[in-house]
């Protein structure tokens, strides 16, 4: 099922693409195609990065030996190998299209479903390439209040990955 090209989701995008088109082509047919065209030039900005990680991810998992991964990420690291996946997911930059194809790589060289929630739940709340940007936004003390009470949510995520993954074998 992961290697269908067209599953439910993809024919959904396609569908609301073409109506929500077709409306705007009818109310202001000059928007609708300058829409499209920077939609297309989205597209291929986002492809690049896609591709580039892609790329990066390979490159970790032919680089990085297995018995690494295995010792410090995978399923016999238990909460050690979650306090290290929250370090390199808080640590790890960009955007989803960068960081989930970097961690999916990690995660097929061995590292444990628990390390990578902890991981990818890191990224989210408080990577740390994100948090100058936040604090030009949202101010230096929302970002300071919002890093320390989320800072060991990645680790409890971790955790309950771990039972829930005993629980549901």
């Amino acid at each position: 099922m992961q290697n269908k090209l067209f599953d439910s989701s993809t024919i959904g995008f396609i569908f609301a693409a073409i109506i929500l088109f077709i409306f705007i082509f009818i109310k202001n047919p000059g928007l609708a195609i300058s829409s499209t065209k920077n939609g297309f030039t989205i597209f291929l900005k986002y492809s690049l990065i896609i591709i580039s990680s892609m790329l990066i991810a390979t490159y970790i998992q032919a680089l990085i030996p297995k018995e690494i991964i295995m010792k410090f990420l995978g399923k016999e690291s238990g909460i050690k190998g979650i306090f290290i996946g929250t370090i390199i997911g808080g640590l790890t930059p960009g955007s989803p299209y960068g960081a989930l194809p970097l961690f999916s790589g990690i995660m097929k060289i061995g590292a444990s479903l628990p390390v990578i929630v902890s991981m990818v739940s890191a990224w989210g709340l408080w990577s740390i390439g994100r948090i100058p940007f936040q604090i030009a936004v949202m101010g230096f003390r929302f970002t300071l209040i919002q890093v320390i009470s989320s800072l060991f949510l990645p680790i409890i995520s971790g955790y309950i990955a771990l039972i829930l993954q005993k629980i549901l074998k």
